[in-house]
């Protein structure tokens, strides 16, 4: 920083460092990952969800049309979670005794809906 006098007012001028970083995007929210909630995380059922969704993400795109094993596994996650909320807001029962094929059922419906809006969005 040098200073320079020009009649009654001083003039501050700043040199930039040629090595100098531009400022670079900060995230306002930090994200820390706890390694112990983690770890303790039921491997089983994480592998039995990603089961279900891939189950869920291949019927809703047979009965909507559709491909790729990676979409399955995404429609049918995300959908799973979408038929979920669904269901419980409109207070419909599916009355299936196996848990299992209600959560696939309640995943598809939820796929369907989700790959109904994706190609309306599009």
């Amino acid at each position: 920083m040098s200073k320079g006098r020009t009649g009654s007012r001083t003039k501050t001028y700043f040199r930039r460092s040629s090595l100098a970083e531009p400022p670079r995007f900060r995230l306002p929210i930090r994200v820390s990952l706890d390694r112990k909630a983690l770890a303790a995380i039921d491997k089983r059922a994480l592998a039995a969800q990603v089961g279900i969704g891939l189950a869920a993400g291949w019927l809703a795109s047979w009965i909507v049309g559709g491909s790729g094993l990676l979409r399955y596994v995404l429609t049918g996650m995300v959908g799973s979670l979408v038929g979920g909320f669904l269901l419980e807001r409109l207070g419909i029962d599916l009355g299936l005794r196996s848990e299992l094929a209600q959560r696939i059922v309640t995943a598809t419906i939820g796929a369907v809906v989700v790959i109904l809006a994706a190609r309306l969005v599009a």
